[in-house]
């Protein structure tokens, strides 16, 4: 159990705390009491001693639920951004997944943040350093959520991907590639299983010498319409196959979709790692 650094009985100490405490409701939207509030700030308080905390360091300690933490590990996969309307306020969330093979933490980022990620071009593989992230257990499960004072930024790249298309192999799962775009095809509507509107849309990328088919399905499609011929795209956990010498390359909800001018500088980087 985390130690409590703050004793609220303290007279010397019960100005700031009870300042502390009222800015903690405030964050919080006004819909925590002050118990909840005091083990928060008991949190925050006592995950000071790290600087930042890692993946392995919050699955560890026995985080309040409602805690306010700053994290910094690797990413471990990037989803592609839902839209959704909640109290008929249109959202857009994104799922990003710190961490490593069996040891891992959800993040939920909403909105601006949600954008953020692309913007910044932050990719799988990339160590990254996420604050103010709202702790909230689910059963034994800690999720993290972004707050209106979360702020991310890369602190080292990865360059583990591949854009040179002789080195895919035939039957290859959740690899990460890179090439240019030399055309694109409409989204083309379907119901799937469940009787929801789907998607699905196709386009060819090349690596400056072979030329690979890529069919998108469902929110991966949804990126078509942000598609240009010669843009950088990469695409994250993706599967290759091999139709008559030809190459195939299949993205879906699984996948993250990634376009950008500035990909373009970081194939150059990548030769040690292809």
């Amino acid at each position: 159990m985390l130690k409590k650094y703050i004793n609220a009985g303290d007279d010397t100490e019960s100005n700031s705390y009870e300042e502390d405490i009222s800015k903690i409701i405030d964050q919080n939207g006004g819909l925590i009491d002050k118990k909840m509030a005091s083990q928060i700030k008991n949190t925050q308080e006592a995950t000071k001693s790290y600087q930042k905390l890692t993946v392995d360091l919050l699955l560890k300690h026995e985080v309040v639920d409602g805690s306010i933490v700053n994290i910094e590990d690797k990413v471990y996969r990037v989803f592609n951004k839902i839209k959704m309307e909640i109290n008929g306020t249109p959202r857009i969330k994104r799922v990003v997944v710190l961490g490593a093979e069996a040891r891992t933490v959800s993040i939920s980022l909403w909105d601006k943040n949600c954008n953020f990620i692309d913007s910044m071009l932050i990719q799988r593989g990339d160590s990254v350093s996420i604050s103010s992230l709202k702790v909230r257990k689910v059963s034994d499960d800690i999720e993290l959520s972004s707050t209106s004072g979360t702020y991310i930024s890369r602190v080292v790249p990865s360059y583990n991907f591949k854009s040179n298309f002789s080195e895919l192999s035939e039957n290859e799962r959740n690899i990460d590639i890179m090439g240019r775009i030399l055309s694109v095809s409409p989204i083309r509507y379907f119901k799937d299983l469940d009787g929801k509107q789907s998607g699905v849309s196709e386009c060819s990328i090349t690596d400056g010498k072979t030329e690979a088919h890529v069919t998108l399905w469902r929110s991966s499609s949804g990126y078509s319409t942000d598609m240009h011929p010669g843009a950088y795209i990469k695409l994250e956990f993706v599967s290759v196959k091999k139709i008559d010498d030809k190459l195939e390359i299949t993205a879906t909800d699984a996948s993250r979709i990634l376009i950008g001018q500035g990909l373009g500088s970081l194939i150059g980087k990548i030769g040690k790692n292809q």
